[in-house]
């Protein structure tokens, strides 16, 4: 059985598609749970796996091979998951999935929503990894989402019984790291990565979470375990090239750079980079306001003075503020990182993140490091 993603259609054609896929769903989990004859025309049998974004639809896609049917809900390379109005045909993908994979800590609320009205759902939920492999915890966000935020415990019929220390942690930071995101403060602007909810940015992470789908598919279509946890660990090893990048460009010092939002935060953490955009710019972003005078003025000068390596620009949530701050990026040339929270159209994960490492490797050709506080 081959694997798929929903196709990048406008929405009134999405929802149509999400429908039939829930309307196929049932079907399947009717024939499946019935005595009746499974002769030629019947549906497949292989586990369905639902993820909200296009992003852990791949992850998940790369692990199952072609034994499993992978949906993405949200797989248009502009939407914004902040802000996506879920559908009841969404909802219904979800509740009749054998697999749902998502981010959790409101960032795809409408997950969490869609499986309080599910039984029997196997979960993989990123921000759990992201605790596993680093023992920090991301907290809940409701995004304007009326505080619907994470309310999802895991009630599902998924138990994770993997701590910190269940031996997961080898896809994590081998090189006597800490996490610099963790408690950093650099003049002034101190950052914790609990409030960075955009998990799939971190490489261990990522290996993380495909393990996890290899396990919970495993349990689900024991036929298939072996071939599961193998595509699982070729993933991870795929992404060790990238993590050995990261260190590189740790060794050659710490850099400064801005960011319009935090979405790419855990990659640069994981190189031990110094973010100096302005607290209050981040937060009047995340919060969807203005920043105050003050605060965009400084961030402004970053730029202008040339105080940094690089911004760090997510192109899904420009604003005329963030566009205001990326024309004086550019006046000042200074090299702009563009960053998207789904996946760009014709790439992988793995394809995805090598573009945005080397990018940010060449970003830092000629650039001066700072001082990094004492990390």
């Amino acid at each position: 059985m081959s694997s798929s993603t929903l196709p990048r259609t406008p929405l009134s054609a999405r929802v149509v598609a999400l429908a039939s896929v829930a309307v196929l769903g049932g079907a399947v989990l009717t024939a499946c749970g019935s005595d009746a004859g499974s002769g030629e025309g019947s549906a497949q049998t292989g586990p369905v796996v639902v993820a909200s974004t296009s992003v852990y639809a791949d992850i998940a896609e790369q692990v199952a091979g072609g034994n499993a049917t992978v949906e993405s809900v949200i797989s248009d390379p502009a939407a914004d998951p902040h802000s996506y109005e879920a559908s009841p045909a969404d909802a219904a993908a979800v509740t009749g999935a054998d697999l749902v994979v998502y981010n959790g800590a409101g960032y795809d609320s409408f997950v969490d929503r869609a499986l309080e009205n599910a039984d029997d759902v196997h979960v993989v939920r990123a921000v759990d990894e992201f605790e596993r492999v680093t023992g920090e915890t991301i907290a809940g966000h409701s995004h304007g989402d009326h505080d619907h935020g994470d309310e999802h415990d895991d009630e599902h019929g998924h138990e994770d019984e993997h701590g910190a220390e269940d031996g997961h942690d080898e896809h994590g930071d081998e090189h006597g790291h800490d996490d610099h995101g963790a408690d950093d403060s650099h003049g002034g602007h101190d950052y914790d990565s609990d409030t960075n909810e955009h998990v799939w940015f971190s490489l261990p992470t990522a290996a993380a979470v495909a393990e996890r789908v290899a396990e919970e598919l495993a349990a689900i279509d024991e036929a298939n375990a072996e071939e599961y946890r193998e595509n699982a660990d070729r993933f991870a090893d795929s992404l060790a090239p990238l993590e050995a990048q990261l260190d590189e460009i740790h060794d050659r010092g710490h850099f400064p750079y801005a960011q319009t939002e935090r979405i790419g935060a855990h990659l640069f953490d994981a190189a031990h980079m110094v973010d100096l955009t302005p607290r209050g710019f981040l937060a009047s972003i995340e919060d969807d306001t203005d920043p105050s005078a003050a605060d965009l003025s400084a961030m402004l000068d970053l730029m202008a003075e040339r105080e940094v390596a690089f911004l760090a620009f997510n192109t899904q949530t420009e604003t005329s503020v963030t566009a205001r701050v990326r024309d004086a990026a550019e006046s000042a040339d200074v090299a702009v990182l563009d960053l998207t929270e789904t996946l760009p159209e014709g790439m992988d994960y793995t394809e995805w993140m090598t573009q945005i490492v080397d990018s940010l490797s060449s970003a830092l050709d000629g650039a001066t490091p700072v001082d990094d506080g004492g990390h």
